[in-house]
């Protein structure tokens, strides 16, 4: 039996095909697939704060009688990067894309219209709207529709040495839209650079339930508030990635898609106050959605009868 020396068998081995592959459609579809996911989650917990997006508050009135109040806003709601869990860890034309560490990844701007009623007896009623129409913003196509109703009764009414709070729940309908294209230059761990390019498209129709407390207290011609809202989402988000090439190349697969339909569960905690100039007020709000890290602020008028 013949036997190599160990240095000659040594270089033998060196000079073996490589067994690893080039980015490929295996890895695109893997990549895509998890960029889908977070995408999807991402806007479904954007859901939790578009349905808190300037709900009309209630009326603040330590009164029996019957009053009735209209108010109209301007808000915007920001996703920070990080929303899109653990979507850049994987490397590949997503990971230039989603910044871990920061940045905004999605954001939505709405335009608010609603109303409140408070009846004897401390109960109260609050409708409110909010839409914008298909319109290009940063680079992207986006709408948003909401529509809900709320209730609430008075559990402690406001006096001159106490706050005022409130208790309720309400029932909200998010439809968005989102599509922009998407582009990166990315390498893997044997060979690239690479170019990537495609067409993100993704729509959410969401249901969204909540229980809210809100405490209030009035100082000379300001009204300060705070809530609370715990909000159960259901419904769909879907995403597809379409038009996609690498390199200039179209890919294997004509388009990546994904859908999420299991519920999900956000606490949103917001602060405001309202200016009070007769039967006129000028109201700004901050909220943060605690699930996903999605920020909202609004700023408004009402007024009241």
């Amino acid at each position: 039996m013949k036997h190599f020396p160990p240095a000659l068998l040594f270089l033998s081995l060196l000079c073996l095909p490589s067994q690893a592959r080039a980015y490929d459609a295996t890895a695109l579809a893997a990549d895509s697939a998890a960029f889908l996911d977070a995408e999807n989650l991402m806007h479904r917990d954007l859901s939790v704060a578009a349905a808190a997006l300037r709900k009309s508050q209630p009326l603040m009135l330590p009164g029996e009688s019957l009053a009735a109040s209209g108010d109209l806003s301007l808000g915007m709601i920001l996703a920070p990067a990080y929303a899109r869990r653990g979507s850049a860890t994987r490397g590949g034309p997503f990971a230039a894309i989603v910044d871990p560490s920061g940045g905004t990844a999605a954001s939505t701007e709405a335009l608010s219209l609603g109303g409140a009623v408070a009846f004897p007896g401390g109960l109260g009623l609050t409708l409110n709207t909010s839409y914008l129409p298909p319109l290009q913003i940063d680079g992207a196509q986006k709408s948003l529709l909401r529509v809900g109703a709320s209730g609430y009764w008075r559990l402690l009414p406001e006096r001159f040495y106490s706050i005022g709070v409130l208790v309720g729940g309400g029932a909200s309908y998010v439809r968005g839209t989102e599509s922009r294209t998407i582009s990166s230059n990315f390498t893997d761990l044997v060979g690239g650079p690479y170019t990537f390019a495609g067409k993100l498209d993704s729509q959410w129709d969401t249901g969204v339930l909540d229980l809210e407390l809100f405490v209030h207290k009035t100082f000379f011609i300001i009204n300060f508030y705070t809530r609370a809202n715990l909000c159960l989402v259901l419904g769909a988000s879907s995403s597809t990635l379409s038009g996609v090439t690498v390199d200039n190349a179209p890919s294997a697969q004509a388009e990546y898609s994904s859908v999420l339909r299991d519920p999900g569960m956000g606490l949103v905690l917001a602060g405001g106050l309202e200016l009070i100039l007769g039967e006129l007020k000028l109201a700004a709000e901050a909220g943060r959605d605690w699930i996903s890290g999605s920020l909202y602020g609004t700023i408004g008028l009402r007024f009241g009868m």
